[in-house]
């Protein structure tokens, strides 16, 4: 179903439609969301004297209100704009925004705000899960407080309460999402009951059922006690356990004896096999042979199977099909009866042994054990450490049970799914999570799809008084085979990945051929977390190729997961959470927004550093700083600044141009970072360009430039370039920080309602003109001159900012530029003042670096030859770094050709930086 683009359809489609936004159950919170004005409606910004310091406290609320008014994130369907669409990965309706939320929307954010400023018509559809065994769990709590429960209320009462329930706190997300900025189109929220989304779930059951691609029968499965439901493979929680393995006594028939070893004795009473792996030497012609079990006297074969691991315990297997997966597909294998030990709530059930009858499993484990103590059946007891399955949702540990069900046959579904990864049409990033995925794909097993829950979607099956089995759409009044009324709708509901699984094009009106599902879908990216490949990535994918002939989303993005500081995994019971929301309380939603941004696309773990955040928080204060001083300098009324006189290139000094060439190197590098989803990279450049190469060396010279008595031109061109590259930044910024640059922009000429109305930079926009190469290495050589002279100073105890002016001679014939250019640099830099000569009487404290030597004229004597052997030192460090670097084949034979040539480059200019530095030791006292 590809999207359709044509301008017949854009005629045809005169007006925007927007399904109906969730009903009945609809938080009354989110009502907020809806609103909008059109852009031409929104109140006008004004501007006003900007604060010593970033506050965001005060900007946030502005900047989100004026979002809100400007109706930002609302797609167009009709627009002539390429569409970029993202489906957001629903969150649990009664859900409270935590660090994952933070990251991967966050995330998706930079990615929307990024292409829209790109010139894409962009869709970023939001909606929530309806969250049936956790809401269902809340509300079992509430109940048991109250001294009643789900069945003395009633099923209808019940349903009553959840939707209260949602309606209370169902908007909370929204809420917490729009504090941070994410800018969803929140016209088209989402959820899953509603009543259209809902009819697509039984369009695609009714259509697997007729095909015969859905069936119900007895399985094992991964039963919770406390839910009394099946629990899917990829819901349970493995956590460490350590129990006891028992190796136990089993009479064979006529003379002998094998041992085997469990950690599960009370499931013994439900043996029907002993296993053996084949050709062990240890069981030779054992194989067809009968035990007689301890306490129950049930006579059951000795077998052969592949599935036993000769190297655990004692090598033979006590098989139990009814209580364990592995001796399941055993029992299948050799027809073996299946016998059930445990009952649904987890007690025991054998009538017929009236000691373990109605015992918990934990009790029955004991007192099993017990009895084959007695009996004298236990030869050996030691610790065993082994992981143990629980349910995701309320921890109970899990009964493996058999169970009738429902079933998706997968392997007709998973075919295509497999074949359009393989292909590379639909790619993962980090690529290395595409085998994770295909692995998974060539070994799933059937999909048990049901939940014995009260909340939740009604499988749309139905049984009539003549035994009529019938999957429906609409709510059937009597049998579509015999016309009998007399219907048994089935009690079960639907898992919530099924209904999870349809989620990128049952959102835009599947299986309705609507505009938006034609313009929308398919979506080009899944932003999701590894432990959900499974779950829902894969399920998506299947469903989308069945259903609508596409491929769901062409790319899957797994973003990082946050792991709590010292390494292990967040979790309210270990109580090493951390909320999103108290650190943009603490240090505003663009630091939190920055960090998930720089940490966000590794798909690696990522351990939580609020330094870090604090760092982000420090960084939006230094660009806050530079934009006031720029305004206070620019601005007549110190609130905004109007129109520059433009400067020619002819006019722009050395330090304009590599301004602007690094300006358009970093467009370069954020667009190819951006584009590879490794937004780590962006951010990294941007943080050091806009701090360093900005704020800290250009802006000082820039603010000279304009204080003193400089030429028109220079002041002009000085001006220009800064606004211009101090524009550029903030609409790259934009997508990682928009409240500080939304700010911040405003004070700038031409400001629009929002930088989302401004188009993403272009490395062409920052033309430095020709020798604009040149310029970048001769300045930073002179920025290096700088740094050393500083340290020199620094180590006699003056400061930058010292208001002496110390002589320096500077010998930069290396440097290309003319003398006087160097000179005016550092001058402007560093409290020194060039000379020519010497002055009379003073000796010299030597100073070295890339293309440069000075002697500086302050003191010198030991301390100053300590300095230059540690810079000796540690530039010999580097040449050896470098030159292992470039010995190395994979570097110096792989690496862009551009990239080996600067690193020889460097290795040229620290040895000539080493020479000078021993020259200058020699001649030193």
């Amino acid at each position: 179903m590809p999207r359709n683009r044509s301008e017949a359809h854009r005629r045809n489609s005169r007006t925007r439609p927007h399904p109906s936004v969730p009903s009945g159950v609809l938080p009354a919170a989110a009502a907020p969301f809806l609103r909008f004005r059109p852009p031409e409606e929104a109140s006008v910004y004004s501007a006003s004297l900007m604060e010593p310091s970033f506050s965001p406290a005060t900007v946030e609320p502005r900047w989100r209100e004026r979002w809100q008014e400007i109706g930002l994130g609302i797609a167009d369907v009709n627009s002539r704009r390429p569409p970029f669409v993202i489906a957001l990965p629903p969150p649990n309706i009664t859900g409270a925004l935590h660090l994952g939320h933070a990251v991967q929307q966050s995330v998706q954010d930079i990615m929307v705000r990024h292409r829209r400023m790109s010139g894409f018509e962009v869709e970023w559809c939001p909606g929530t899960d309806h969250a049936a065994i956790a809401t269902q769990n809340v509300i079992e709590r509430q109940l048991d407080a109250e001294g009643t429960t789900k069945e003395a209320l009633g099923r209808e009462a019940f349903q009553r309460r959840v939707d209260a329930w949602y309606r209370e706190y169902g908007g909370r997300i929204y809420d917490q999402m729009r504090r941070l900025g994410f800018t969803c189109d929140w016209s088209r929220a989402r959820f899953t009951l509603d009543p259209a989304y809902v009819r697509a779930i039984r369009v695609v059951f009714k259509a697997l059922y007729d095909e015969g691609l859905i069936y119900r029968g007895p399985r094992i499965v991964n039963w919770c006690p406390r839910n009394l439901s099946a629990i899917s493979d990829e819901e349970v929680d493995w956590q460490e356990h350590t129990d006891t393995l028992v190796q136990l006594r089993y009479p064979i028939e006529d003379d002998g004896e094998i041992v085997i070893a469990t950690v599960r004795p009370e499931t013994m009473l439900a043996d029907t096999a002993v296993a053996v792996a084949p050709g062990d030497p240890r069981y030779a012609g054992l194989a067809g042979r009968t035990v007689v079990l301890p306490l129950t006297g049930r006579r059951v074969p000795i077998i052969e199977d592949a599935a036993v691991q000769p190297e655990f315990g004692t090598g033979a297997l006590k098989v139990t099909p009814g209580h364990d997966l592995t001796d399941y597909e055993i029992g299948q294998r050799h027809r073996l009866p299946l016998i059930s030990v445990v009952a649904p709530d987890g007690t025991m059930d054998v009538a017929d042994l009236p000691r373990f009858h109605g015992l918990t499993v934990s009790a029955a484990r004991a007192a099993v054990l017990e009895a084959l103590r007695e009996a004298g059946a236990v030869v050996k007891e030691e610790p065993y450490v082994h992981q143990v399955g629980h349910c995701d949702r309320c921890g109970e540990v899990l009964e493996p049970l058999i169970s009738e069900q429902w079933w998706v046959r997968m392997r007709t579904l998973a075919e295509p799914a497999i074949a359009v990864v393989d292909s590379g049409q639909l790619s993962f990033h980090p690529q290395r999570f595409t085998n994770v995925y295909l692995d998974w794909m060539r070994n799933l097993r059937d999909w048990c799809i049901s939940r014995q829950l009260w909340l939740g979607h009604a499988i749309p099956v139905s049984t009539c008084g003549n035994g009529h089995r019938f999957a429906w759409i609409e709510q059937p009044s009597g049998c579509p085979q015999c016309g009998d009324s007399r219907l048994t709708h089935d009690p079960d509901v639907l898992d919530t990945w099924f209904s999870s699984a349809l989620w990128p094009f049952a959102i835009f009106g599947w299986p309705e051929q609507t505009p938006d599902l034609e313009r929308f879908y398919p979506t080009d990216a899944m932003v999701t977390g590894r432990e959900i490949i499974f779950l829902w990535v894969a399920r998506m994918i299947m469903t989308g190729l069945r259903f609508t002939g596409a491929k769901p989303f062409a790319e899957v993005i797994i973003n990082s997961t946050i792991q709590a500081p010292d390494g292990s995994r967040m979790s309210k019971s270990k109580g090493n959470t951390v909320d999103p929301l108290v650190m943009v309380d603490r240090y505003g939603a663009d630091a939190v927004r920055a960090w998930a941004g720089a940490v966000g696309t590794s798909g690696q773990d990522m351990r939580f550093d609020e330094d870090r955040i604090a760092s982000y928080q420090r960084f939006a204060n230094k660009l806050w700083n530079v934009t006031r001083l720029l305004v206070m300098r620019l601005s007549p009324d110190g609130e905004r600044i109007g129109e520059l006189p433009s400067a020619p290139v002819s006019d722009l000094l050395p330090e304009d141009r590599w301004m602007l060439a690094r300006m358009a190197e970093l467009v370069r590098i954020c667009d190819a970072s951006i584009t590879a989803y490794r937004f780590h990279e962006a951010m990294e450049r941007l943080y050091e360009l806009t701090w360093h190469g900005f704020c800290d060396w250009y802006a000082e010279i820039v603010n000279r430039r304009l204080r003193t008595e400089a030429s028109p031109a220079s002041r002009a061109a000085a001006a220009a370039t800064a606004v211009r590259v101090l524009d550029g930044l903030l609409r790259l910024l934009n997508p990682f920080m928009p409240f500080i640059t939304e700010e911040c922009a405003e004070r700038l000429p031409g400001a629009a309602p929002t930088l989302q109305q401004r188009s993403w930079p272009r490395p062409q926009e920052y033309d430095a003109g020709d020798g604009a190469g040149t310029a970048v290495a001769a300045v930073d050589q002179v920025f290096e001159l700088v740094q050393a002279l500083r340290a020199a100073l620094q180590e006699a105890g003056i400061g930058s900012g010292s208001r002496d002016r110390f002589p320096v001679l500077i010998r930069a014939a290396e440097i290309a530029l003319p003398a006087g250019e160097v000179q005016r640099l550092v001058e402007m830099l560093a409290p020194v003042i060039a000379v020519d000569e010497p002055p009379p009487g003073r000796r010299p404290v030597g100073v070295v670096s890339r293309g440069a030597e000075a002697e500086l004229f302050i003191g010198g004597g030991t301390a100053d030859r300590a300095r230059l052997e540690r810079q000796l030192r540690s530039t010999e460090e580097r040449l050896r770094s470098q030159e292992t670097r470039l010995a190395n084949p994979d570097f110096s034979q792989r690496a862009p050709e551009a990239v080996v040539a600067e690193a020889r480059r460097r290795l040229a200019e620290d040895q000539a930086t080493i020479d000078s530095l021993r020259r200058m030791l020699e001649e030193s006292p």
